[in-house]
């Protein structure tokens, strides 16, 4: 067969399934036009966003790098092949931890189009795709083309859809297009796309499970139970869903039978996990991550809670467990509730008067998404990670050094950097103890993923075991984004020097995100001494320490240490000590500075050098005061030395 008519065979395929997955005229009318847009505006502005937060290494090797690595381990000979950490805490193989039939289409689609930005396309055109069916309930349901298109773009905007997008890759993305695909075709009374929509849901990942009985369920009571149930033309056939139950069961035995078979050590439920210990404090935090997502909603939802069965094993599930990532909003999970929650308010919102319930819900909805979405004025200050990541000069440095690695070598790379090292034959970012030290280390000392890796040994660790015992030479170091390469003593082929200042809008911080909790790279302040907007303020009548830090790890090299001082008047007196030090070990500078070395109400430079012949684990810079005077501290600097 040639090459163009395989081409035209798999065009007449995406096309076929497309049309089937969509089911859509953009010629009916202007509202099937800006759903249309819409859609396309939401799958561009996300893909690209998520791109962005991907290159400005700001995705984790949990998720995003085992997808990559299933992807490209798949289509290299190693199928299915996941292991960002060298140890038992994952499978090799990934369906030891889901079984995804869904995974095989697409990775025969990344097989055709080998690029990562293939998951960032298929994940937000997947999440966009929901809005058409949205669309068309309230269509069928409301009879209002106005009120049905805010429910689409709704959708849309909905920060339970847009955290699904914004976290990684994850499966559950893929989640709503196939449960909105069974609401639609259930409410048609199309038994056939139907159960084939059913069939769709499974292929996610065999947990489907949960949800495809319970919408057996729901479908139970609203035809059974509840006489003249509205929105379906005919009851569905007992036949029907019995065979699908059946099937389900069938499937999900298949798919625990399989993965025990490939990780022995998993358990089937995790008890654990989804039975936690219940608390007065955890339940206050469930509820109120479970009204965040309804609060645009809610108001609707109440009339119509039984469209809510679907999302009950989820609820259930965010209610019961100790895992936190089961009710925090900024992971992928609200893309599990999100179409039941949205059907729930259509159904809800029919006895309402339709102008003022247009008014109300664009309110709402326009108010959600202001306050509670990835990259939002109020989430963008509760963390790094939530705000909308734009590429410096930096950051294009950064990946020039990483093209010098060749293709080939062993790497380490750190969590938050071995994404974008995963399409290779062998990254860890945790290296496997019977392993020979890698090829390649690349870490960087500024983030949180350096000094922490979840209940494991920590990049931070491998760096001072490796440099004590191997010969590794800086290949590239950009201001503390750092390449090591085994064996190699020349000079760094990119050399921006390491530098940590303290920063004074980060000390005002009252709420933050967990990668900012950490004492590493930070500068700490008591709070008897005031930070102003640009200062930190020293009064007379305090003596002691008045900053910790910043507690790094530092390469070999000669540093300069920095500090602004203002002082208020002319005194003889000492004013601060400035001590650094390896934290419990050892001693590296102890100076003092005396009012009598400083010119008042004039910001003083006051600099002290150091050089450090090997890795210091634990760097820390304090100032403490001896109360003599009032003084002004503008700025603290750590910054190596060029030519290290």
């Amino acid at each position: 067969m040639s090459l163009n008519r395989v081409n035209l065979v798999v065009g007449e395929k995406v096309n076929a399934t497309i049309g089937y997955i969509t089911s859509f005229d953009i010629g009916q009318s202007k509202h099937e036009v800006l759903l249309v847009l819409g859609i396309i505006v939401y799958t561009t502005t996300l893909f690209c966003l998520t791109f962005l937060k991907h290159y400005c290494f700001r995705t984790l090797a949990f998720d995003m790098g085992i997808f990559i690595q299933i992807f490209w381990h798949s289509v290299n000979g190693n199928f299915l092949f996941t292991q960002p950490r060298g140890s038992s805490i994952h499978p090799t193989s990934f369906f030891g931890v889901h079984f995804s039939i869904i995974l095989l289409f697409l990775i025969k689609i990344y097989e055709i189009v080998p690029s990562v930005n293939l998951l960032f396309l298929s994940q937000s055109l997947g999440l966009a795709l929901p809005s058409i069916y949205i669309y068309r309930i309230a269509h069928k349901l409301c009879k209002d083309k106005t009120l049905s298109l805010i429910f689409a773009y709704g959708y849309l905007l909905y920060p339970g859809t847009l955290w699904s997008n914004w976290y990684d890759f994850h499966l559950e993305s893929f989640i709503p297009l196939f449960m909105s695909m069974t609401y639609y075709y259930h409410i048609e009374g199309d038994d056939a796309k139907f159960s084939l929509s059913v069939i769709l849901l499974l292929t996610v990942f065999e947990r489907s499970v949960f949800i495809v009985t319970t919408f057996i369920l729901y479908i139970f009571i609203t035809e059974r139970v509840i006489k003249d149930y509205p929105g379906r033309p005919k009851k569905t056939s007992p036949t029907l869903l019995f065979s699908l139950l059946i099937l389900s069961g069938i499937y999900f035995l298949v798919s625990e039978q399989i993965m025990d078979t490939l990780w022995p050590e998993r358990t089937m439920l995790e008890p654990a996990k989804i039975f936690g210990r219940l608390t007065y404090e955890s339940i206050l935090v469930k509820l109120s991550y479970l009204t965040l997502l309804a609060a645009p909603l809610s108001f609707l939802q109440i009339n119509s809670p039984l469209e809510l069965i679907p999302a009950g094993p989820y609820i259930f599930l965010a209610l019961t467990t100790d895992y936190p990532p089961y009710f925090t909003i900024s992971w992928q999970y609200p893309a599990i509730i999100s179409v039941p929650f949205f059907i729930s308010a259509i159904y809800g919102c029919r006895q309402d008067d339709p102008k003022k319930l247009k008014l109300k819900l664009g309110a709402t909805i326009v108010s959600a998404f202001i306050l509670f979405s990835p990259g939002s004025i109020l989430m963008s200050n509760f963390g790094s990670t939530w705000k909308i990541h734009i590429p410096d000069s930096d950051t294009h440095l950064k990946h020039k050094a990483l093209q010098l690695i060749d293709e080939e070598a062993t790497v380490l790379a750190q969590e938050n950097i071995f994404p974008n090292l995963a399409e290779r034959h062998t990254c860890y970012s945790l290296w496997p103890e019977e392993f020979e030290p890698p090829d390649i280390i690349v870490f960087d000392l500024n983030e949180f993923w350096f000094y922490h890796e979840p209940g494991e040994y920590t990049i931070k660790d491998a760096i001072i075991n490796y440099a004590q015992n191997e010969e590794y030479g800086v290949l590239a170091n950009i201001e503390g984004f750092i390449i090591l390469k085994k064996g190699y003593n020349e000079q760094p082929k990119i050399y921006q020097p390491y530098r940590c200042t303290l920063k004074f809008s980060e000390l005002d911080k009252s709420f933050i995100s967990f990668e900012d909790y950490f004492p590493e790279t930070k500068f700490f302040v008591p709070y008897w001494v005031r930070v102003e907007k640009d200062h930190l303020l020293i009064e007379d009548h305090y003596r002691g320490s008045v900053w910790w830090g910043p507690y790094i790890t530092a390469p070999p090299g000669r540093y300069l240490i920095e500090v602004h001082i203002e002082p208020e008047k002319m005194t003889r007196e000492p004013l601060l000590d400035i001590i650094v030090y390896q934290f419990k070990k050892t001693t590296y500078l102890n100076e003092t500075v005396y009012g009598n070395q400083l010119k008042p109400r004039e910001n003083n430079l006051v600099v002290f050098e150091l050089e450090l012949t090997e890795w210091v684990s634990s760097l820390e810079v304090i100032g403490r005061s001896y109360g003599n005077s009032i003084y002004k501290v503008n700025k603290i600097c750590i910054r190596q030395m060029r030519g290290n």
